[in-house]
């Protein structure tokens, strides 16, 4: 039946039956009867509270995560008098999903942001650290797991999954990893650009004891909590700027020897090129510059060695662009 607005509408004793049918089905946890009778209400736009809530318990029950989901988004967004009642199932929703992260996340930012009241803090306080710790002993199980993954691409020489599984392991902190990692970072067999990332892991992970990194012939000792981010490094800003005029006069020039400079400096992270090394890189990528885009250059004679890091340079960007990819 449609009113004089073109909407459905819905007749008052197919609602009180519906209503009716559904709850006791509910309360019976005859969760499919439930959900069938339950729905037409919300559809209808004539749905209480009840009835919605029913309506969502019978959908967890049932596993039907994805409608409950939805359906919990749109109350929250519109009934803001039941907001944190419906904020409860949303969550419950999202640890029935093994979603923990999620829950911590939006309760991390709930508690940031909201005025809660007392009560309601509690409970999702209780809720947020049983998320908290799950979460905690689901990344050391998959943490085993990727440490596991590593060991054995390192036994058939598998590059490519060794970055991955440690671009993997990035999203955890490495703390409870570092013990198992260090002799990878001195190992010969590890490639440089993985020991990279693993450094770059500890570093972001605020590691703060020296660890031991054998690196093109050298070994030397860093603390990687005080290391540098790559593109904020004082060398390579150095760097940027001798290559200044470029970027003003050829912008396609300078992103791409920029690029070459970022996987140039990545492979040889944290040994940064020195200041003496500075004007033959910088010539270096000058002269990769325009032999790359065929365009006519005068080189600077007087400068002894620029060959080797054009040659470097290019070797770089080549396992770079092998191992990572664009």
């Amino acid at each position: 039946m449609e009113n004089k607005n073109g909407n459905l509408v819905m007749f008052p004793k197919w609602k009180i039956t519906l209503e009716r049918v559904g709850m006791e089905a509910l309360k019976e946890k005859r969760y499919e009867d439930a959900a069938e009778a339950l729905k037409p209400l919300v559809d209808y736009g004539v749905a209480n509270s009840d009835v919605t809530t029913g309506l969502l318990m019978s959908w967890i029950e049932l596993g039907y995560f994805d409608e409950a989901e939805e359906l919990c988004q749109k109350q929250m967004r519109e009934e803001f008098d039941q907001y944190y009642h419906y904020l409860h199932i949303y969550i419950t929703i999202l640890f029935q999903s093994n979603r923990y992260r999620e829950i911590v996340d939006l309760l991390d930012e709930v508690f940031e942001t909201e005025d809660i009241p007392h009560q309601t803090r509690t409970q999702l306080w209780q809720m947020y650290e049983v998320s908290r710790k799950l979460l905690e002993d689901s990344l050391k199980e998959k943490g085993k797991e990727y440490l596991l993954e590593f060991k054995d691409a390192l036994q058939s020489d598998d590059i490519h999954k060794q970055w991955h599984t440690i671009e993997k392991l990035t999203k955890q902190a490495p703390d409870s990893f570092v013990e198992e990692f260090l002799p990878f970072l001195k190992s010969a067999s590890v490639h440089p650009l993985v020991k990279s990332s693993i450094i770059e892991w500890f570093r972001d992970g605020g590691i703060n004891s020296e660890v031991v990194l054998t690196k093109f012939g050298r070994e030397v000792k860093v603390v990687p909590a005080e290391l540098t981010q790559l593109h904020s490094d004082y060398i390579i800003k150095q760097i940027q700027m001798r290559l200044g005029q470029i970027e003003q006069n050829n912008p396609t020039m300078y992103a791409m020897i920029d690029r070459l400079l970022y996987h140039y400096c990545y492979f040889r992270y944290p040994l940064f090129p020195n200041e003496e090394e500075v004007p033959l890189l910088v010539e270096a990528l000058k002269q990769l510059g325009h032999e790359y885009l065929q365009i006519p250059y005068s080189p600077d004679e007087s400068l002894q060695g620029v060959e080797k890091y054009k040659d470097e340079v290019e070797l770089c960007e080549q396992h770079y662009m092998f191992i990572v990819g664009g």
